[in-house]
């Protein structure tokens, strides 16, 4: 796993400190970690750094570790420090607008039945469409709860509809249709990070994109009736790749489901073959199940499995190829 170089992370954690400052928003943990977050968010967007998988938690965790919010008055910070402050401020401001005026978009032109219970989970597929960036847990647990509390069914059907909000409710549409696959994929995942404990950078969406493939190649087993575009595949994909941020307990997976994480580690097992690297010895056995129940148990917190460096001849094949996968 990269990590933050010494500066970048001072320099991150001076334009923490400049934001409560300034505006607040320093009282718990959470709130701190969500605003460490959107400064790593908006220093993405602006090609500053760059994350791979869902290493941004592990950053998020490196900048708030010694972070003392009773020492804002303290500090001192530089103008490029005060305005990465101010433009993660409006990040976050903006990505509101956004979430709510399509949520409001897609109950007025979709769904106007719409049970009050489904909101969060509606929040929660919109996030990853109106913002390309990566967004932390803790900022979209805070957006996805002020959101939920905050909705008002009057405003929501007397919002005038700006045509942008609408595309985008056309495509929460769009991936509320491919649920049941969604829900798969999904499991699939989820089965394969507990099974096998991947690392963070190696949970991106490469990663979606295997598991994704191994339903298509398995839809007759699964008895589904699906047929995505190259479009409704990327939606999919983002969706899970942000949705893994948030995951909690589910069920134990089923035969079929664990047979695919075994596809995704070979598959992941044939990459490392091609570029070098060492096969983990941390794997446990696949059908492994726990006592006294009997059952694989998935969810909980993301855990950070070991890292994996490449063998000592590597060296010695420089001509060795492979395409990494995405991250």
């Amino acid at each position: 796993m990269t990590a933050l170089t010494p500066k970048t992370a001072q320099s991150l954690r001076q334009a923490l400190y400049a934001y409560i400052g300034q505006y607040g928003g320093g009282e718990s943990i959470p709130q701190v970690r969500a605003i460490a977050g959107s400064l790593l968010s908006v220093r993405a967007k602006a090609g500053a750094i760059v994350f791979q998988g869902l290493e941004m938690e592990a950053w998020v965790d490196e900048l708030v570790v010694d972070f003392d919010p009773s020492r804002v008055a303290e500090q001192a910070w530089t103008e490029g420090e005060q305005a990465i402050a101010t433009q993660a401020k409006h990040w976050r401001e903006a990505l509101e607008v956004k979430a709510r005026a399509t949520l409001d978009a897609y109950i007025q032109t979709h769904v106007p039945n719409l049970e009050t219970p489904q909101i969060q989970a509606l929040i929660t597929t919109i996030l990853p469409i109106v913002e390309d960036v990566q967004i932390s847990r803790d900022e979209a647990k805070r957006l996805i709860h002020l959101i939920r509390d905050e909705f008002d069914w009057q405003t929501a059907a007397q919002r005038i509809l700006d045509p942008k909000w609408v595309a985008f409710a056309n495509q929460v549409a769009q991936v509320a249709r491919n649920q049941a696959v969604e829900a798969t994929v999904q499991d699939t995942v989820r089965a394969y990070m507990v099974t096998f404990k991947p690392t963070l950078v190696e949970i991106g969406e490469g990663l979606v994109e295997t598991a994704l493939s191994a339903v298509i190649n398995n839809k007759a087993k699964l008895g589904l009736d699906l047929a995505l575009d190259p479009e409704s595949q990327r939606l999919m994909v983002k969706q899970i790749s942000f949705k893994l941020k948030l995951m909690e307990a589910s069920a134990s997976p089923s035969k079929t489901i664990l047979e695919m994480a075994q596809q995704i580690h070979d598959e992941v097992a044939r990459y490392r073959a091609a570029q070098g690297i060492d096969t983990p010895t941390y794997i446990p056995p696949l059908l492994q199940k726990d006592e006294p129940t009997g059952n694989s148990v998935l969810g909980g917190e993301i855990s950070i499995g070991v890292e994996v460096h490449p063998r000592s001849d590597r060296a010695k094949n420089p001509t060795e190829e492979g395409t990494p996968p995405k991250n």
